[in-house]
């Protein structure tokens, strides 16, 4: 882990941004619109499996969330989660799939290809966070993998999330002004309209991209509206970070105020506590 001296930086949000000091870090974080932390900043250094190895390993699993944002019909569904589980790897990799594992515990033991994870990767993450004087309630990892070709839904995440671009490549789409498309008001009042298969219209120039390639990071901003694309050639894989009640100098960031004034009138709601870890 490596955090570089302080500069002082004018952003343009029009285009990608990008953290490369401590100071910029703590400037971007109480924005309301993604940025990447730049590898001068913070990386990790963590091997992975290959993309196709990792797929045929989350897979077989019972915990793993398997879907695909290109099927219509829950038989297609259906048919497509079993060819996942049951299909030999070589059927496997070019179907219109995506995987969802939360669970990562399940393979922290000796010998699985998580066995170092929290060495390697969330002990320097949490570090990381705690020099730069934040604090948080919960955090915790979670693996995604698109097939060739496959996006996410359109959705926003009750979380801050830092998305580590791991294999293949990946398109990571928000607004250069989130509250155009997704007033946060109305958001913590009516998730309905969220997720959905595709984003609203919108005029292109609104559009805020990050084409991540592996040993990218990008931290997206709690409930802010988002959508990904994964490559047309290649498995995408990332190591997507979930965080809630992140403060500094014990303050929330403007959309966890907003959420935390919504939690105060309906407690039922409130995330405070997560033991994935």
């Amino acid at each position: 882990m490596t955090v570089s001296a302080p500069t002082s930086t004018a952003f343009d949000f029009d285009r990608p941004v990008t953290a490369r000091s401590q100071e910029d870090f703590l400037q971007l974080w109480k924005e309301t619109r993604n940025f990447l932390l730049g590898p001068e900043l913070i990386q990790f250094e963590m091997p992975f499996p290959g993309a196709e190895e990792m797929v045929d390993i989350l897979r077989q699993h019972p915990d793993t969330k398997i879907s695909s944002n290109r099927l219509d019909e829950e038989a297609a569904v259906t048919d497509l989660v079993d060819k996942m589980r049951h299909a030999p790897l070589e059927q496997v990799v070019d179907l219109p799939f995506n995987i969802a594992l939360f669970e990562l515990h399940n393979f922290y033991g000796e010998g699985h290809f998580l066995q170092t994870f929290q060495q390697q990767v969330m002990i320097p993450w949490r570090t990381f966070l705690a020099s730069s004087g934040l604090t948080w309630q919960r955090s915790y990892p979670i693996i995604f993998i698109s097939g060739k070709g496959c996006s996410s839904q359109y959705h926003v995440d009750n979380s801050d999330v830092v998305a580590w671009q791991i294999h293949g490549t990946k398109s990571f789409h928000g607004f250069c002004d989130p509250g155009k498309y997704g007033p946060i008001e109305s958001i913590v009042d009516d998730r309905s309209p969220y997720p959905s298969k595709h984003p609203p219209e919108h005029a292109p120039e609104d559009v805020l991209t990050y084409v991540m390639k592996p040993g990218a990071m990008l931290w997206n901003q709690l409930l802010t509206p988002h959508w990904v694309d994964g490559g047309a050639n290649s498995i995408a894989v990332s190591v997507n970070i979930s965080h809630g009640g992140i403060q500094h100098g014990g303050q929330f960031s403007p959309n966890e105020q907003v959420l935390r004034r919504r939690w105060e009138d309906h407690p039922e709601e409130a995330w405070l506590v997560d033991q994935r870890y």
